[in-house]
């Protein structure tokens, strides 16, 4: 049973794999039916996970006190998306930009010199991960394109960009994507996912997320 107050779609434990699921599939309810409840069960989710850590950056879950790159990712991506479809005038609209913005933030003070994040944010020496890079990327450019982030991310941006770009051959293979992973039991255990070398649908995907939406930003598509 779940406890009172999670929403239906979340894991119990507030995964943060959850806020990019809920936010592209709620808002896009939201956009379609004009129905102010799913964005309601996405923001209440957000606001209240308590997974985001006072450094800003967020664990995997409220159970598992890593800073899993992919799972940062995700919620980069779920505030991108949730604030895609979010009113102007929604009355947590600024709280959920400045819980981004702090999330944000911290990932910058994390990005290694190369332009890309770690499979472990905060363990210096991990693998430099490329899907948490396309995801990162994506969210700074949505925001900027959106106008509800400041182009204060844009040196951010373009040093992720290279990142990625330097990471795809011409036959679409990839450099360093984790294998798919669900909440592990330590430290030890995110560094030891394997990192994949060459295609992969997971991290292919979201390099494509992330080219569209840096075409986008660049030409000025609002």
């Amino acid at each position: 049973m779940r406890p009172e107050g999670v929403p239906a779609p979340a894991d119990i434990e507030y995964r943060v794999e959850d806020m990019f699921y809920n936010g592209a599939i709620l808002g896009r309810a939201y956009k379609v039916s004009g129905d102010v409840t799913y964005l309601d069960i996405q923001t209440k989710f957000l606001l209240e996970a308590g997974v985001q850590q006072d450094n800003g950056l967020f664990w995997h879950d409220r159970e598992a006190p890593w800073y899993w790159g992919r799972g940062n990712g995700f919620a980069a991506l779920g505030y991108a998306e949730t604030l895609s479809y979010l009113p102007q005038d929604h009355p947590d609209r600024q709280a959920l930009i400045d819980m981004h913005c702090k999330h944000l933030n911290a990932l910058i003070e994390k990005q290694a010199a190369a332009g890309g994040w770690l499979e472990v944010i905060d363990f210096p020496g991990s693998y430099q991960e490329l899907s948490v890079t396309c995801q990162v990327g994506y969210a700074m450019a949505r925001g900027m394109r959106l106008g509800y982030l400041d182009s204060s991310y844009k040196d951010p941006l373009s040093a992720a960009w290279n990142a990625v770009n330097e990471r795809i051959d011409d036959e679409g293979g990839l450099v360093d994507v984790c294998t798919g992973t669900g909440v592990q039991a330590s430290t030890r255990d995110y560094l030891d996912r394997p990192a994949i070398f060459g295609l992969d649908d997971r991290g292919g995907s979201l390099a494509i997320w992330f080219a569209v939406e840096m075409m986008r930003y660049l030409s000025g598509d609002s």
